[in-house]
């Protein structure tokens, strides 16, 4: 065993104990070579298993250079007092989370949102952390997350990152059911990190559901002691019962539920789960201090908490009466139950301020989608008023997009709702060849509604109208649950700003007919039409925000200092459309998105005269914007 001060490999000073059990230590220590401090961890097991397994943990972390993964620096062996391996891993000063009171939502999303990208990464190399939990997450001095602790990854497929499969590590109250029967897929990582967004907003593990005829002691009379074997098989069968998401997590109750399913199949993957967790973030502010500090974390200072949970080691080659046991147990018991969640609150009526300020992404979810082929939400594919999921159904059929937009028109008339849940009337508008909507009719809104959308643009096969319903339900569901989920954009997003007014009357006398006084708003005021009584010329300004444009998109120029793109015959003949780039932004899936100002003007003129006019409108449009 090390002691205080003992310098590991000549180079690193053991300088404060974080963590002593019986399956190993950690130390922080200082590096005296690079004068920084250092967390060293060594595996108590001696002989070639624990250096095999303290191995395969370095080779899993070499792989990352990730900002929400603790870094590996090194690796060393040890001869002082007899033969002992090292992990060098990167300091992260703010501890771990566990021991942390409860907190916001929007904090808990943030930081899980971060672990997912983390996550998302393992798994495109093929690895599976296998025990994500508030102790395994430590937090920079900004309120990063990172992600800690690879002793129990476990390679998925065929990919040769670490040393073989042996025993995977997990912690009962965050293991997914089949990391407990020793096949952990990446799907698994997904369940770990919903129990933890749960965990940091409860304050605690989410219980699980005892299964039915279940005994969890002794019988009477018996003695108490049970082995490694009965602590195995009572974390098993607790494992088999339903997550109970029984605290109010707020706009997370849907997310947490999808990543929480018993089948791995029907929880989003880590990539999604990052998606559906940004929504909800908030910005970044400070993670709560732990609740008291007579302990310590590996990986933070002796201020971080760790509360003690069993990690229990389980794997194919148990021991014959464990898995009788266990076998017995799942022939009784059949299939996992349910997921459920907090009770539904009653819905308050929603009004038109409420919706413009919504994030319509809330009324979508991918995995409700995915019976009908792989479904990824796109939450940058046109106007603020909308969001949409791509649906590609299986073979060769064309991809559907599903949407849902709000609208600034009154509910259809003529056609009674198809049904009314909660404070919503479903209106199901007659069926098309390529599309197929429903509209929602909101209680208290009268001059708005929101309609889901499934169209495909080329002949195809896939059922729209069961698409649409589907997506309808999650929609109707979302707005029964309470007020949606809150965009918070930035400051200098054109999503504060008014497209009506960005075009005087001075500058639309261009187009003779066009009353500037008159002009027909769409919803947020996020687009704006100006149709002329006499020249047969509509002029057209909306927002748009998703790829930016390009050269290859039309002939590149300059407005007012914002790059351009004129596009002749943009959006059909007898039309001319100018893109103005507004800003950029990082894209949520990776990569660079833009907000932009799109001016079309069309009408029975020659093109060169459309585009003289969209030119000189776009001009004056961008006159008045403030500077992003």
């Amino acid at each position: 065993m090390a002691r205080l001060g003992m310098r590991v490999a000549g180079r690193y000073r053991l300088d404060r104990n974080l963590s002593r059990g019986r399956i190993g230590e950690v130390w922080l220590a200082h590096d005296l070579e690079l004068g920084r401090d250092v967390v060293l961890k060594r595996l108590a097991a001696a002989g070639a298993a624990g250096f095999d397994r303290l191995w395969a943990e370095g080779r899993a972390l070499a792989r990352f250079s990730h900002p929400h993964v603790v870094t590996l620096y090194d690796r060393v062996r040890s001869k002082r007092r007899g033969a002992a391996s090292w992990l060098v891993m990167e300091y992260v000063p703010g501890g771990s989370l566990d021991g942390r009171p409860p907190m916001p939502p929007s904090l808990a999303a943030r930081l899980g949102a971060e672990i997912a990208g983390a996550v998302a990464a393992l798994h495109a190399a093929g690895i599976v952390h296998c025990d994500i939990k508030p102790g395994n997450i430590v937090v920079t001095g900004d309120g990063a997350a990172k992600l800690a602790d690879f002793g129990a990854a476990y390679r998925a497929g065929d990919v040769e990152t670490i040393s073989p499969n042996g025993p995977s590590s997990f912690t009962p109250a965050y293991a997914a059911p089949e990391v407990m029967q020793g096949r952990p897929v990446p799907e698994s990582d997904v369940f770990s990190l919903g129990a933890t967004v749960y965990a940091l907003i409860a304050g605690e593990a989410p219980r699980r559901g005892a299964p039915p005829q279940q005994e969890t002691h002794p019988p009477e009379g018996e003695p108490r002691g049970w082995d490694d074997t009965d602590a195995y098989v009572a974390a098993r069968e607790a494992a088999r019962a339903s997550i109970l998401l029984e605290a109010d997590v707020g706009p997370l109750a849907g997310v947490l539920s999808a990543m929480v399913r018993p089948e791995p199949a029907d929880r989003p993957d880590a990539a999604g789960a990052r998606r559906l967790l940004e929504q909800v973030a908030g910005a970044h502010e400070p993670v709560p201090e732990p609740v008291d500090a007579d302990g310590a974390e590996p990986g933070g200072p002796p201020g971080s908490r760790r509360r003690w949970r069993p990690a229990v080691a389980a794997s194919a080659a148990a021991g014959a009466a464990a898995l009788v046991l266990i076998l017995a147990w799942l022939n009784v018991h059949g299939d996992h139950p349910r997921a459920t969640a907090a009770p539904t609150p009653v819905p308050a009526p929603v009004h038109r301020a409420d919706l413009r300020g919504a994030d319509p992404c809330a009324l979508l979810d991918p995995v409700s989608l995915r019976g009908f082929g792989r479904a990824e939400l796109d939450r940058q594919y046109g106007n603020f008023d909308r969001c949409d999921v791509i649906v590609q159904p299986p073979g060769d059929d064309t991809e559907v997009d599903v949407l849902v937009d709000f609208d600034l028109d009154p509910p259809p008339e003529g056609i009674a709702p198809a049904r009314t849940v909660g404070v919503v009337s479903v209106v199901e508008n007659p069926e098309e060849s390529d599309t197929c909507y429903r509209t929602l009719v909101l209680s208290g809104v009268h001059d708005s509604t929101v309609r889901v959308i499934a169209k495909r643009y080329d002949p195809g096969r896939a059922p729209l109208c069961a698409i649409a319903d589907a997506a309808t339900a999650t929609a109707v569901d979302a707005f029964n649950r309470g007020p949606l989920e809150r965009r918070s954009p930035p400051a200098n997003s054109l999503i504060h700003q008014d497209a009506c007014t960005l075009l005087t009357a001075k500058a639309l006398a261009i187009v003779p007919g066009v009353d500037a006084a008159d002009p027909d708003p769409g919803f947020g005021n996020w687009d704006c039409d100006w149709e002329s009584t006499t020249s047969h010329m509509d002029v057209s300004l909306r927002f748009d925000q998703g790829r930016p444009p390009s050269a290859e998109d039309g002939t590149s120029t300059r407005l007012n200092g914002y790059r351009a793109f004129l596009i002749p015959e943009g959006e059909g003949d007898g039309t001319c459309l100018v893109q103005v780039v507004y800003r950029f932004y990082r894209s949520l899936p990776g990569g660079q998105g833009a907000e932009t100002v799109r001016l079309l003007v069309k009408g029975d003129h020659p093109v060169d005269r459309l585009c003289t006019v969209a030119t000189d409108l776009a001009r004056a449009a961008t006159a008045r914007l403030p500077r992003a």
